[in-house]
């Protein structure tokens, strides 16, 4: 379908066209922004199709609103330009997981525990809770804390365990030259003789 000039249509809001019209490359480059909301996105799309001359009703048919919501977006465009559709800061408690919290959450999950000086090998949602509410100040739920780490792509590792730290080092050396001074297999490197075991 072609698109009709909305100036040409009957009852069209002029002003909302001319505003569209004389922002088009306002409005081409913030739609190019990769830190712009999927609304903010539709929005501004809505007001490129009114700046390349469709009609109001196929811009509200192809967007699924209103026309009377489109015309609203559009005439906040007009009002206050590209900073107008975006959404409005919401009422309500902030965030207790800002920025710094995330940041603090992403680099106390890719590191091993026992390199904070911690007693175990592998994070919990229960422990990394508590490791970030004793260093970051803020305490978080476990399960909203795992909810964070999966929009986050966040993917545990499984822990390596070893006995190694728990090992005394002067004797594993004593026994590993022993081993080595005898061969490995025997005390003058033949096999040993096998004895049938009884029964």
């Amino acid at each position: 379908m072609e698109a009709a000039d909305v100036e040409d249509t009957p009852g069209a809001p002029v002003p909302w066209v001319r505003a569209a019209r004389g922002a088009r490359d306002v409005v081409e480059a913030a739609l190019r922004r990769r830190d712009l909301t999927p609304r903010a996105r539709e929005r501004l799309e809505m007001v490129k199709a009114v700046a390349l001359g469709y009609p109001l009703a196929e811009v509200a048919r192809w967007s699924g609103r209103t026309e009377r919501t489109v015309g609203r977006w559009l005439a906040a465009f007009a009002a206050g330009g590209v900073g107008a559709v975006a959404d409005a800061p919401r009422a309500g408690r902030p965030p207790r997981a800002d920025a710094a919290y995330l940041v603090a959450l992403e680099r106390a999950a890719d590191t091993p525990p026992r390199t904070l000086g911690l007693l175990f090998d592998a994070w919990t949602s229960d422990r990394l809770s508590a490791y970030l509410a004793e260093t970051a100040g803020v305490r978080i739920a476990p399960g909203w804390l795992r909810a964070l780490l999966a929009r986050r792509r966040y993917r545990p590792g499984r822990p390596k365990h070893t006995l190694g730290h728990l090992q005394d080092a002067a004797a594993r050396a004593a026994c590993e030259q022993e081993l080595r001074a005898v061969g490995g297999k025997g005390g003058d490197g033949h096999r040993g003789v096998r004895v049938p075991l009884p029964g």
